[in-house]
């Protein structure tokens, strides 16, 4: 099937073939009939594109800061990868689709051949977790229902104004999202003032109800005189620019505490006296809404109710459409984007086949040939560090297919290391006789599930960490493993990288018992990332923190015996410190911190036995004291090596018939470990007894 997208690098926009999703629990599988453009939000995905260096730097300083804490952290060379592998990764382009469901994924309210409306993104076939969906009613043809998306973005910002009828509001920006904004203020009583340099986007606004104000006048002094000096109940910013004055206009122009919510972009350098006297409230909109379908304030509740309104004719967005065009000249269409009377662009879409059927899960590039690796999952560290350390092999290594749920992200991984195939079916690779070697790289959750079937395939099985997320799921893939006599690798590569292994060798030398103190600077994650999910990553805890556990284990080389947390951080963020107890004596302190500055290396280890130390620097660099063997080396321009590509290499090396890269006792010890300290709070224990 075909997508658009927009290359960041260069702001150039394309149409890609890439493979159809498959059917998913919880997400409507959708054959698109129309999309809409936002001139406004995708005009400046393209124009940043197409951006220079300085330019992006001056659309986002945020991003600039970010650089420069990351060249303190790891370095400028691990830091320019960084940067180019962002830029040069493609977007999808679009969230306004309407379509007709062919796979209801189990959805109650959902049903084969439905039409519906989804924040999905300019392609021929979508699938989209249901609460981001909604059935159009019928009346509601399926272009005016594309603005439904948009239309919920606006209507979420009205929501948090909290007002009643009679109110008088005003509308910061006459771009889509407020011409929209303003036809559903006028639905529900309200009266509106329209701030827009634009002479057309006023005149636009005027016939539904809008007193516009011309951008020679002064805004406040309007919005005074229209309220005979006591102010509006509040304002509405739905303009993008980098400029501070909108917000202290809005907030000079509302009456004792009226409320300033902000959906667009702009500069937010507040002044406090702005809002002090009159204590107004300032508030950021989260797009269309929740996408817990449960909220009153949900992004499908938002939804179903701009389609009830268009349903009942309240609410028209016909004359909002400046061009029209078919979806396969896309790319040549976006070039509207560059006419400021650009508002509302409509793709249309041709059916896939006569009786809706979806488009091939498969794309096929080239001849497999003799390749035998495929790789289930394309996600950002599979593409930026796993399939590298892969291609630098020798002898070479060709993938005979990369999976991936997303279309896209299997057809750009499969396109950027040569890969025979990209599919959206992990079920092929399992059963493809011609494939000897996989590579599980999913998120958490199906890392045993995957795990399980390749070996019960007769695959050898590299999973990414963790290897499970439950003991339960550990000893089913451990028996998997065993019964078919194949290799087994969870990616635990600490263990391999060059500064590790010297360090082993150098304690091998060395009468215990051992110190060692693992300091992670972690970072925050947003307070929805999939790791944090219990059912999904399972925590960062086993997550993460479970490549320490191992790396004790392997520098230490005997069992541990028990643990205790010693700190468990309660800010959502899942960090916390633990003391391991080791067969021999020694100890170890795994510190897992997310409130450290950004500029903090991101991983150091201190080393100490009987009369020597050693600390690692972020795997750039050693200094020791009394230990001749690991002499310093390194400096801070160098890349860390955390032992990626020798882990790589070491297991490759066994599916041919060399020795296994890590002992199948100490993957289940460290697997079990990992998994009883995400469970433990302050002051708990956990011992191999238990």
């Amino acid at each position: 099937m075909l997508q658009l997208l927009q290359h960041l690098g260069d702001g150039q926009t394309m149409l890609v073939e890439v493979p159809s999703p498959g059917p998913t629990a919880g997400a409507l599988l959708i054959q698109t009939s129309r999309s809409l453009v936002s001139a406004g939000t995708e005009r400046m995905l393209v124009n940043f594109g197409k951006a220079g260096w300085l330019g992006k730097i001056r659309q986002q300083p945020e991003k600039l800061r970010s650089v420069l804490a990351k060249v303190q952290s790891e370095g400028p060379i691990a830091t320019w990868n960084a940067v180019q592998f962002k830029l040069n990764r493609p977007i999808p382009l679009g969230y306004c689709q309407a379509g007709r469901v062919l796979d209801a994924g189990r959805v109650e309210w959902a049903r084969v051949g439905q039409r519906v409306i989804s924040n999905g993104p300019h392609a021929e076939v979508v699938s989209i977790a249901q609460g981001m969906c909604a059935e159009i009613p019928d009346g509601v043809g399926d272009e005016a229902a594309t603005f439904t998306p948009l239309a919920s973005i606006a209507l979420q910002g009205i929501n948090l104004l909290d007002l009643h009828p009679g109110d008088k509001v005003i509308v910061m920006g006459l771009g889509l999202i407020g011409q929209l904004a303003v036809r559903i203020l006028r639905t529900l009583g309200c009266e509106v003032m329209g701030f827009d340099p634009s002479v057309d986007r006023r005149r636009i606004a005027e016939p539904f109800g809008a007193q516009v104000v011309p951008p020679s006048n002064d805004a406040v002094a309007a919005a005074l005189s229209w309220t005979e000096g006591h102010g509006v109940r509040g304002v509405l910013i739905t303009a993008s620019t980098s400029s501070n004055e909108l917000v202290s206009q809005a907030a000079r122009s509302c009456g004792l505490r009226g409320k300033v919510v902000l959906v667009g972009v702009v500069g937010l350098q507040l002044n406090r006296a702005d809002f002090y006297n009159r204590e107004i409230i300032f508030q950021v909109s989260c797009s269309y809404g929740s996408l817990d379908v449960r909220s009153p304030n949900s992004a499908q509740k938002n939804f179903r109710q701009v389609l009830d309104w268009m349903a009942k004719g309240r609410l028209s967005v016909a004359d909002l459409i400046t061009h029209r065009s078919r979806f396969t000249a896309a790319p040549a269409a976006y070039a509207a984007l560059n006419d400021p009377r650009a508002l509302g662009i409509v793709l249309e879409y041709e059916a896939n086949s006569e009786d809706g059927a979806p488009q091939a899960r498969t794309l096929e590039l080239r001849s497999a040939g003799s390749a035998s690796i495929a790789v289930v999952g394309a996600g950002n560290f599979t593409v930026r560090t796993l399939l590298p350390a892969v291609e630098r092999q020798q002898p070479v290594v060709r993938i005979a297919t990369i999976v991936s749920e997303r279309g896209l992200s299997a057809a750009y991984a499969a396109r950027s290391f040569s890969a025979a195939r990209a599919t959206t079916d992990a079920g092929t690779v399992f059963a493809d006789p011609q494939v000897s070697v996989i590579f599980v790289t999913t998120r958490h959750d199906m890392h045993a599930a995957h795990a399980r079937a390749a070996l019960s395939a007769g695959k050898h099985v590299w999973v990414e960490k963790p290897l499970a997320l439950s003991l339960l799921e550990v000893e089913s893939i451990m028996a998997a493993a065993l019964a078919v006599n194949k290799v087994l690798m969870v990616g635990f590569n600490r263990r391999f990288a060059p500064i590790a292994t010297r360090m082993r060798r150098a304690l091998s030398n060395r009468v215990g018992p051992f110190r060692i103190e693992v300091t992670v600077n972690a970072g925050r994650l947003d307070r929805e990332h999939w790791t944090l999910d219990p059912r999904v990553g399972g925590g960062r805890i086993v997550g993460e923190a479970c490549h320490f556990v191992d790396l004790l284990r392997f520098m230490v080389g005997v069992p541990i015996v028990e643990v205790q947390c010693t700190r468990r951080d309660t800010d959502g963020q899942d960090g916390g410190c633990f003391e391991l107890f080791l067969s021999d004596g020694s100890t170890g302190m795994i510190d897992y911190r997310t409130d450290l500055p950004a500029h903090v290396p991101k991983e150091s280890i201190t080393i100490s036995g009987q009369g020597f130390s050693a600390v690692i620097h972020n795997w750039t660099q050693v200094t020791s004291a009394a230990l001749p063997e690991v002499r310093k080396s390194g400096g801070w321009w160098r890349v860390p090596r955390k032992g990626h590509s020798e882990a790589v290499r070491a297991f490759l090396e066994a599916t041919r018939g060399g020795p296994h890269p890590i002992p199948f006792g100490e993957i289940r010890e460290v697997s079990r470990w990992a998994i009883q300290m995400q469970s433990l709070g302050c002051g708990q224990r956990a011992s191999n007894h238990e």
